[in-house]
């Protein structure tokens, strides 16, 4: 049946939603974007201008501390006291003599020098009148004559300098050099520190003014500007201090009311009228961010606060290009999203199909996986059943060795015994031929002390068998008893070691026991004994050479009165350090080609950890000088019994 119209708009539907939700997502995704972008540069912009404005004020700063530390140290100059004259203190009055001010005009000659940016020193007595000055120019002092001197009694800085007491200072706004009512060419940018003097200390009672050219500063901090900050000063009536435009200077200096930045932007002045602590404000696609910086600061003296605002803008070029490259890559992510979401939907639409072909293949794959887990299960279960079936090998094994040390051990008494026997028995013939023939006393007497040695020998030797039965016997018992028993850690060693002597006797390895007085526990020595018999028997075949020599030690502690250490100790040639990391895991062994099956630590560590409820460790360094080249410590609780109760 052929679909209708309203069939074909049904399934258009949900395309036609997608691609508007695409594009409402590109759309957005590109605007979020454009607008990071811009405010990444835009904020890449303020820290470099905020940058250019720290390194103004702190130059700033830094020439101001200068002049007011020179202010200070030329006050208390010496020359400028009483004690330097023979004038009567008491009699103070507006002139000096000759030959003080001679003095004076060769210290503040001698101090000028010493700095290069000093360019005059005035002592200036309380009616504003310039008692001495010095002038300063290219390194060179000019002493100005009396009637060259002038009266600077209504100049602003002789005003405000003389509200503020010593020994405060008074610093005057930035302007230029002014003498004789006109502007010094070229303009030298001046600030002049001030200090009163008191007739009480000093000669004169009056105001030291010290004028400090700022033309070196100024072309510093014009040197810092790039087109991204270019650097520019403005005192508090907007008139421009510095600008990267040098014509535009010095407005308030030169009758040129209009070359102020209130007049050339009154939209960024009004914004900076209205926050005082600094900003930053965008007008006409230009960042102009903004510092104030006091230069003195009036509070309590009566005198004004001189400030100045650090100004630092941009070219109009950067933002623009900012725009521009952030309008580009918002274009290209709005491209990119709706190709790539278009490529999306393509291709989500052709592999619907394909998608369910995968879903029944892959439930074909879950049942193919289902039994090759099925199979693995199975595989383990055997390697499982493997596994226990070696380790009933190994306790052959090992019983064989008891086997063999039980034959070895009795071999020697019993036959001692068996001859011992056949002697007395033939004595007892000869003594019996010896009677039927003539029994001589002496014959008779050595007869029965040859019958009695023989005794006393077989005697002696079966007490060894019944010795040696005693410590097989108890050794047996352990092995098969998985009781938890109260046993002497010294007599399983003892017996251990008996059951090892043939292994022992085949080489040159001497085993040496160390092990505390009436060291007892409640455990299981079976295990005990099986767990020492399998570290013996592993540093026998590993540790050693064929007919090496060496030396294993067992050694037993008590560490409180809740456990116990044991230790087996060997210096043979250690364990390989590719070994040490996975030594306890199943059938990992060095001697493969030995017929060792890797299963002997193994079994140990499963016996200490799970049996016993103890803990397994080793330490092994390979051909070390040591002592012992590898320990083993095996740490045992006192009562066995309990620490599985515990543990369940």
């Amino acid at each position: 049946m052929p679909l209708s119209t309203t069939d074909i708009a049904m399934q258009k539907r949900p395309i036609v939603m997608r691609a508007a939700m695409l594009l409402i997502i590109s759309i957005l995704f590109a605007g979020l974007s454009y607008q990071r972008l811009y405010d990444g540069k835009l904020d890449e912009l303020k820290n470099i201008q905020g940058q250019k404005l720290f390194i103004a004020a702190n130059l700033f700063s830094r020439e101001l501390g200068g002049l007011g530390d020179l202010l200070s140290l030329l006050a208390n100059g010496q020359a400028l006291y009483h004690e330097n004259t023979q004038k009567d203190k008491n009699n103070q009055t507006q002139d000096l003599s000759l030959k003080v001010q001679q003095q004076v005009q060769n210290y503040f000659i001698q101090f000028g020098k010493a700095s290069p940016r000093i360019a005059q020193i005035r002592w200036l007595n309380q009616n504003g009148q310039e008692v001495i000055r010095v002038d300063f120019k290219a390194g060179q002092a000019k002493v100005s004559r009396v009637n060259r001197l002038q009266n600077k009694q209504s100049r602003y800085y002789f005003k405000q300098g003389m509200k503020v007491a010593a020994p405060k200072r008074y610093f005057s706004p930035i302007d230029l050099n002014v003498e004789h009512g006109a502007v010094v060419q070229p303009f030298e940018p001046t600030i002049r520190g001030t200090i009163q003097t008191s007739s009480s200390t000093h000669l004169l009672q009056g105001l030291i003014i010290v004028n400090y050219q700022l033309d070196h500063l100024l072309t510093t901090i014009r040197d810092h500007s790039n087109p991204e900050a270019q650097l520019s000063i403005v005192n508090h009536d907007g008139f421009w201090l510095l600008n990267s435009q040098p014509d535009k200077e010095w407005g308030f200096m030169l009758n040129q009311p209009k070359l102020s930045l209130k007049t050339a932007s009154h939209e960024l002045w009004l914004f900076q009228s209205q926050h005082a602590a600094g900003g930053d404000y965008i007008v006409d696609n230009v960042l102009s961010s903004f510092i104030p910086l006091a230069t003195f600061v009036g509070s309590g003296s009566g005198a004004t606060t001189n400030k100045l605002i650090l100004y630092a803008t941009s070219s109009k070029k950067y933002l623009s290009l900012a725009q521009k490259n952030s309008l580009y890559f918002a274009l290209v992510i709005f491209l990119t999203l709706v190709l790539c979401g278009s490529i999306i939907m393509w291709r989500g639409y052709r592999y619907q199909d394909k998608l369910i072909e995968l879903s029944l293949k892959l439930h074909d794959e879950h049942q193919r996986l289902e039994q090759a887990n099925a199979s693995l299960i199975e595989n383990i279960a055997r390697q499982q059943l493997l596994q226990d079936e070696l380790v009933k090998a190994n306790k052959l094994s090992s019983l064989g060795l008891m086997v063999a040390g039980v034959a070895h051990e009795l071999n020697t008494p019993i036959g001692g015994a068996i001859i011992c026997v056949t002697n007395a028995d033939n004595a007892n013939d000869k003594l019996k031929k010896a009677m039927e023939q003539g029994l001589s006393k002496s014959q008779f007497s050595a007869a029965v002390n040859l019958i009695n040695r023989s005794l006393h020998l077989a005697i002696i030797n079966l007490d060894k068998a019944v010795s040696h039965i005693k410590h097989f016997k108890r050794l047996a018992i352990d092995r098969v008893n998985e009781d938890y028993l109260n046993c002497l850690l010294d007599d399983i060693v003892s017996d251990l070691i008996i059951s090892l002597r043939p292994l022992l006797k085949k080489g040159k390895v001497v085993v040496i026991e160390d092990i505390e007085d009436n060291l007892t526990l409640v455990s299981r020595p079976g295990i005990i004994s099986q767990v020492l018999e399998n570290l013996v028997v592993n540093s026998l075949n590993h540790g050693f050479e064929s007919g090496q020599q060496g030396i294993i030690k067992i050694k037993a502690r008590r560490l409180d009165t809740n456990q116990i250490c044991i230790t087996v100790s060997d210096n043979g040639s250690g364990i390989p350090s590719s070994m040490q990391s996975n030594l306890f895991e199943p059938f990992v062994t060095s001697g493969r080609g030995k017929g060792n099956i890797g299963l002997g630590l193994y079994m140990v560590n499963q016996w200490v950890t799970k049996l016993l409820a103890g803990k397994l460790s080793f330490v092994s360094e390979e051909n070390s000088n040591k002592e012992f080249t590898t320990q083993f410590t095996v740490l045992l609780p006192i009562n066995s019994n309990v620490s599985k109760i515990n543990k369940n």
